[in-house]
C-alpha cells in the first residue's frame, strides 16, 4: 500500500510539473531567482493587535518554515531547538510536552485557535508540512487566550490560499528506511476564490524499529465576498499510527552488589552493555491518532478604521493506545540470582532482595483511547480611534469553546496466574511474560478491551478587552484585561462490551467545577530610534484544577490547615501568578536583528502530595494533598539573526531559566519545608543554538547552498529531589543542496553528525534512547 501512494504522489508531481511548464510556454521564458530579505516593522498574529512587533510589550520568537524545509525538519521535536528556552519532551512515542520559561503549561493554537487538548495532558503534534511559520509568545498569557497560558503560548500558522500559481513537490528518503513524500498546490481557484492544497504522507522503520507511519491533508479555500468582507474555510487531517515506546530495561532504584559483596551498580546506573536499539515492547502494542478539522474566518470592515471578525473551528481527535509500560527486573527471597540490594522487611530488620539482571518481565499494560470534540467560536472588534493627538489601537471580544472528551480505560490486568482470564481487560500469554535484557524476542500476544468510560466536559466563556495607546511616536502603552469563566465537569460509565462505547442509563452524576479568574497586562514601549525599542510589563495567569473529592484523601489548604471538600465541587482554587518581564529589540540596519528580555515568574497555588499511608480518624488510610507550595522562574533570554553578506545568514539563541520551588508551606503533615530551593522537574537551566544558511548567488557554484545547526540542552532534573537527571549533550546538524535550472532542488542532510548517545525522555526509570547518526535525501520541485 505504502509503495503505491508514494507511486501516486510521484505521478502527481510529474503530471503538475509538466502541466504548469507546457501552460506556461510562449509566456514566462527565463527567471532568476531573487533573494528579498524583508527588514521592515513585522507583525505577529499571536500579538492579535494589528500593529508593529515593536509595538508590543511582549517577546515573541518566531520560526520560519523555509529555515525547517532546507534542514529536512517536518516535526515539532526538532523544530522548537530553533526557539530558545524551549523544551519539548515526547513521552510513549508521541505524547508531547511542551515546556517554556520553566513551566510545562503551554497550549498549542493553529491559526490562532487554541487546541483545547494540549491543556490536559501531553498529546501528539501533527507533522509540519503544512506550515508557514510558528510563533512563540513567552511568558503568562491568560489576558490573550485564557486558562493555563504560563509559560508560553505557541501558534502554528498555517499556509494561506494565493492567488499565484503555487506547486511544491518533495521526496525524500532517509536513514532507516525513512520516506516522506509531499505535494502541495496553490493558485486561483474561481474568480476571487483562491485555494492551498496539501498532501503528506511518511513512513519510516525507525532506529528502534518503532514503524512510525504518517498521513495527512489540508485545503484551504479564500475570496472576498465584496469589498469589504472576506472569508476563509480552511479544513485538515490526519492518520497517523506510531510505535509506542518504553524505553531500555530500567536504571537501578538502588544499590546492586554481587554475591561477593562488592558494589556492582550505584543507585540511577542503567547496566552497560545494553544495546541502544533493543526494542522491548509487545507486539501487541499500538498507537493511532486520527483527526479531522474545519475552521472558518469572516471579516467585515466599516471604513478603514473598524473591522469585525468571527472565527469558528470544529476538531475531532481520536486516540487509541495499548502500551507496553513498565518492566521490570526478575526477583526474589532467596539466594537464586548473582546480584542483591538491601531493604527492610515488615519488622523492619535490613535484609537481601536477589535481583535478576538477565531478565525482565512486562509488568504493567496500559490500555486506553481519549474521544475528543471540540468547538470554539471567538468575535472580535478592532480598529483604532483617536482621543486628541493620541491614536488607540484597540481589539474586544467574545470567545466560547466547548471540549466533549470520553475516555475509555482498560486497566484490569488479569492475575499473574491466570494471564489468559478474559474476564479482565487485559489478557493473554503475553501478559507478564519475561524478555531476556540482551537480544529480546516477544513472547506472545495480549488482548485488550475497556470496562470504563470517564466523561468530560469544558466550557469557558471569555471577554476581553486590548489597548495599545501610541502617546507619541517613542511611547507605547498596553492596557489588557479579560475576564474567564471556566466549566469543567466529569462522570463515569461502564462500557458496552468493552467497546468505546457506555451505558448512560448507568452513567454517574456530573462533578462540577466552576472557576472564574480575571487576568491583566500591563506594558510599555519606549522607541527613541527607528531601529531600537525597549519594553517592559506585567502579565498574569490562572490555571484551574480539575479534580474532586476523594475518599482516600486527607485535604490541606493553602494555609496549611486540613478542610473537608463538598462531594462534586471545587477543592481547590486555580494556580495563579504573574510575570514581571524587561526587554529590548534592536535592528542594525539590514544586517542585524535581535531581542533580548529579562523575566520573573511567581507561580502560586500548587497542589502536592505531601505525604501517603496516613490512617485517619476513621481508620481508612488516605493520602495527604495540600496546595501548599509556590514556584518561581527567573532567567533572561536572547534572539540574534546577522546577515554578513548576500545569501548568508546566522541565527543565534541563548536562553538562561532558573526555575525552583519557592515555598512549600509547614503542617501538621509535613514539619519541614522540605525541597525548597530545588529545581523544577524537565527545565533546563541553560538552551542555545546558532543557525547558518548560505547560499551562494554568483559564479561557477551558483545555487549550491549549505547549512549548519548546533544546540545545546542543558542537564535536566527527573525528580524534584534532583537526584536522577537528563545529562546535558549537544547535537550538530549540517547539510548541502543545489538548485538545477529546472526548479528542482537536490539536498543531503546529516543530523547528530558526531553521533552522540543522549536521552530526553524516559518511562519512570526506563531511560530513551534518542536517535544517533541519521540522514536524510530529498529532493523537491518547486514553481512559485
Amino acid at each position: 500500500m505504502k509503495k503505491i501512494i508514494l507511486f501516486v504522489v510521484a505521478l502527481m508531481a510529474a503530471g503538475v510539473v509538466s502541466a504548469q511548464n507546457k501552460s506556461m510556454v510562449d509566456t514566462v521564458y527565463s527567471i532568476s531567482e531573487v533573494e528579498v530579505v524583508d527588514f521592515s516593522r513585522k507583525k505577529v498574529d499571536i500579538g492579535k493587535l494589528d500593529v508593529p512587533l515593536e509595538y508590543l510589550p511582549m517577546t515573541v520568537n518566531t520560526v520560519s518554515f523555509k529555515d525547517l524545509e532546507i534542514r529536512g525538519i517536518t516535526n515539532m521535536e526538532d523544530a522548537v531547538k530553533f526557539l530558545p528556552g524551549v523544551r519539548m519532551q515526547t513521552s510513549y512515542g508521541a505524547f508531547q510536552t511542551l515546556t517554556v520559561r520553566g513551566f510545562n503549561y503551554t497550549p498549542i493554537m493553529v491559526d490562532g485557535i487554541r487546541d483545547e487538548r494540549t491543556m490536559i495532558n501531553s498529546y501528539p503534534v501533527a507533522d509540519l508540512t503544512d506550515i508557514e511559520s510558528m510563533e512563540l509568545l513567552k511568558g503568562p498569557a491568560s489576558v490573550l487566550y485564557g486558562q493555563s497560558v504560563i509559560g508560553g503560548v505557541l501558534n502554528i500558522v498555517r499556509k494561506s490560499p494565493t492567488p499565484y500559481n503555487v506547486v511544491n513537490a518533495r521526496m525524500a528518503y532517509g536513514s532507516w528506511d525513512n520516506k516522506q513524500a509531499t505535494m502541495d498546490f496553490g493558485g486561483k481557484l474561481y474568480k476571487s476564490v483562491n485555494y492551498r492544497a496539501l498532501l503528506n504522507y511518511a513512513d519510516q522503520n525507525g532506529w528502534r524499529d518503532n514503524g512510525n507511519k504518517r498521513f495527512s491533508g489540508y485545503f484551504a479555500l479564500a475570496s472576498k465576498i465584496d469589498a469589504t468582507s472576506n472569508i476563509d474555510l480552511r479544513g485538515g487531517f490526519n492518520r497517523d499510527w506510531y510505535g509506542t515506546e518504553i524505553g531500555l530495561p530500567p536504571n537501578m532504584t538502588n544499590d546492586v552488589y554481587s554475591k561477593d559483596g562488592m558494589l556492582f551498580l550505584q543507585k540511577g546506573q542503567m547496566q552497560s552493555g545494553l544495546n541502544r536499539e533493543s526494542r522491548y515492547n509487545s507486539q501487541s502494542d499500538f498507537f493511532k491518532n486520527y483527526g479531522w478539522n474545519v475552521t472558518m474566518k469572516y471579516d467585515k470592515k466599516f471604513g478603514d478604521n473598524l473591522k469585525l471578525q468571527n472565527y469558528a473551528s470544529y476538531y475531532d481527535d481520536d486516540i487509541n493506545y495499548f502500551g507496553t509500560e513498565s518492566l521490570k527486573y526478575l526477583e526474589s527471597n532467596d539466594a537464586i540470582y548473582d546480584h542483591f540490594y538491601l531493604t527492610k522487611n515488615k519488622a523492619g530488620d535490613e535484609v537481601r532482595k536477589y535481583i535478576c539482571l538477565d531478565s525482565v518481565y512486562l509488568a504493567s499494560p496500559l490500555r486506553f483511547s481519549h474521544m475528543a470534540k471540540t468547538f470554539s467560536d471567538q468575535l472580535e472588534l478592532s480598529g483604532n480611534f483617536y482621543t486628541g493627538s493620541i491614536k488607540h489601537n484597540f481589539i474586544g471580544g467574545y470567545t466560547f469553546s466547548q471540549m466533549n472528551r470520553n475516555s475509555y480505560t482498560g486497566y484490569n490486568l488479569a492475575p499473574a496466574n491466570d494471564p489468559l482470564n478474559s474476564k479482565y481487560d487485559v489478557y493473554g500469554p503475553g501478559l507478564y511474560s519475561h524478555l531476556a535484557v540482551n537480544n529480546p524476542q516477544s513472547m506472545g500476544y495480549m488482548n485488550s478491551s475497556f470496562s470504563k468510560a470517564i466523561i468530560t466536559k469544558s466550557y469557558m466563556h471569555s471577554i476581553y478587552f486590548q489597548d495599545l495607546v501610541e502617546l507619541d511616536d517613542k511611547w507605547k502603552v498596553m492596557l489588557a484585561g479579560r475576564y474567564d469563566f471556566f466549566k469543567y465537569m466529569r462522570a463515569t460509565a461502564p462500557t458496552y462490551d468493552g467497546e468505546r462505547q457506555y451505558h448512560r442509563s448507568e452513567q454517574t452524576a456530573y462533578s462540577i467545577n466552576n472557576t472564574s479568574s480575571f487576568t491583566y497586562r500591563a506594558g510599555v514601549v519606549y522607541i527613541p530610534t527607528k531601529d531600537l525599542s525597549f519594553y517592559g510589563s506585567m502579565a498574569s495567569f490562572f490555571n484551574p484544577y480539575r479534580d474532586f473529592y476523594a475518599e482516600n484523601v486527607i485535604y490541606v489548604n493553602a494555609n496549611g490547615n486540613r478542610f473537608f471538600p463538598t462531594a462534586g465541587k471545587e477543592i481547590f482554587k486555580p494556580q495563579t501568578g504573574y510575570q514581571a518581564e524587561v526587554g529590548v529589540r534592536y535592528n542594525l540596519g539590514k544586517y542585524v536583528q535581535t531581542t533580548g528580555s529579562v523575566f520573573y515568574i511567581i507561580k502560586n497555588n500548587e497542589k502536592k502530595t505531601l505525604k501517603t499511608g496516613v490512617v485517619d480518624e476513621d481508620g481508612i488510610t488516605k493520602s495527604v494533598v495540600g496546595q501548599v507550595g509556590s514556584s518561581e522562574s527567573k532567567g533572561f533570554d536572547l534572539d540574534i539573526t546577522v546577515f554578513p553578506a548576500q545569501g548568508f545568514n546566522v541565527m543565534l539563541g541563548y536562553a538562561y531559566t532558573d526555575a525552583t520551588i519557592r515555598e512549600m508551606k509547614t503542617n501538621e503533615y509535613m514539619e519541614t519545608e522540605t525541597q525548597k530551593g530545588n529545581e523544577l522537574t524537565g527545565v533546563p537551566k541553560n538552551t542555545f543554538f546558532a543557525a547558518a544558511n548560505y547560499l551562494i548567488s554568483k559564479g561557477v557554484f551558483k545555487n549550491l547552498g549549505f547549512v549548519a545547526t548546533a544546540s545545546f540542552m542543558d542537564k535536566v532534573y527527573r525528580n524534584t529531589d534532583n537526584t536522577s537527571e537528563y545529562p546535558s549533550y549537544w547535537l550538530v546538524d549540517m547539510g548541502v543542496s543545489y538548485k538545477l535550472k529546472n526548479n528542482v532542488r537536490l539536498s543531503a542532510n546529516v543530523n547528530n553528525i558526531f553521533d552522540k548517545d543522549y536521552f530526553n525522555q524516559s518511562l519512570g526509570s526506563q531511560m530513551v534512547p534518542s536517535m544517533p547518526r541519521n540522514f536524510l535525501l530529498t529532493m523537491a520541485y518547486s514553481l512559485r
